[in-house]
């Protein structure tokens, strides 16, 4: 069984990713209209423009040195190469993107306060590897993330270049699992923490930690890679999951998928089902 590369993971608001006039539906996911090389309409486009520092290489801490975080805070765990590290949101709200790696797996583990929306998306794009901030801008109220070098700038919610050289390309991503701080801490002893103290940063540069009460029901959104062509789109919400460990099988693009979760424990994670 694989995790589930393919397809975008993304817990999100609804109703804080649509716009009162216009929401993505209508560009249908493909970029068509060109506004100061945007590749969505320029009202869709908000917010400063004052890219968030970068963050870098951030030094983790064991979980039993972490205190003053409530046992219902909201974190995401990562596993990769049996190494595991855990990001709580209210640290990476200051942020928006952490550039970090396990092994020779570079990412960026991004989180959007305005949408509650978290995604982990591969630094290796290419041959490049990118560097990636909050720009600033905001796509319906989503985080764009921002890569100096290549003058790229993605949006978390499609995992997909809005502006630069790569406008209309996707990334991939890698699988990570929301759950609070208490259920991770228990499970995961051994892992390592992102914390308010793993990165100093210019305080002339102004950031955000104000985690934003979300507009709508926070839901699981799976997204086919075929959205452009069917609407592919899967969304679960938590109380989906209120009977204990619950599992789901859609066919997500064509592919056998498996859907797991559990309220109680506050995950929901997907597989691809290929054995």
């Amino acid at each position: 069984m694989k995790r589930l590369f393919s397809i975008l993971i993304l817990l999100a608001s609804v109703y804080a990713c649509s716009s009162d006039s216009q929401d993505l539906r209508e560009t249908n996911f493909s970029p068509t209209v060109d506004n100061n090389g945007w590749s969505f309409p320029i009202g869709l486009i908000n917010g400063t423009g004052r890219p968030f520092p970068l963050a870098m290489d951030p030094v983790l801490f064991p979980v039993e040195n972490i205190e003053f975080i409530s046992d219902d805070m909201l974190v995401a765990v990562v596993n990769m190469e049996g190494e595991t590290k855990i990001y709580p949101y209210n640290y990476l709200g200051r942020f928006e993107s952490v550039n970090d790696n396990i092994g020779d797996i570079s990412y960026s583990m991004t989180y959007c306060p305005i949408t509650q929306s978290a995604l982990v998306m591969n630094r290796d794009f290419r041959n490049f590897n990118f560097k990636l901030r909050a720009s600033g801008y905001l796509l319906n109220d989503n985080v764009i993330l921002w890569d100096e070098a290549s003058e790229s700038y993605w949006s978390q919610m499609l995992v997909q270049s809005i502006k630069g050289p790569y406008k209309g390309e996707y990334n991939e991503t890698f699988n990570f699992v929301e759950m609070p701080w208490k259920t991770a801490r228990e499970n995961f002893p051994e892992a390592m923490v992102f914390s308010n103290t793993s990165l100093s940063v210019n305080n002339s540069v102004t950031t955000s930690s104000k985690t934003n009460t979300p507009k709508g029901d926070l839901v699981f959104g799976i997204i086919g890679e075929e959205l452009e062509k069917n609407n592919n789109l899967f969304i679960y919400h938590f109380d989906d999951f209120e009977n204990g460990t619950v599992l789901y099988t859609p066919i997500i693009s064509g592919v056998k998928t498996i859907v797991v979760g559990d309220k109680k424990y506050h995950y929901i994670a997907s597989y691809i089902n290929d054995s």
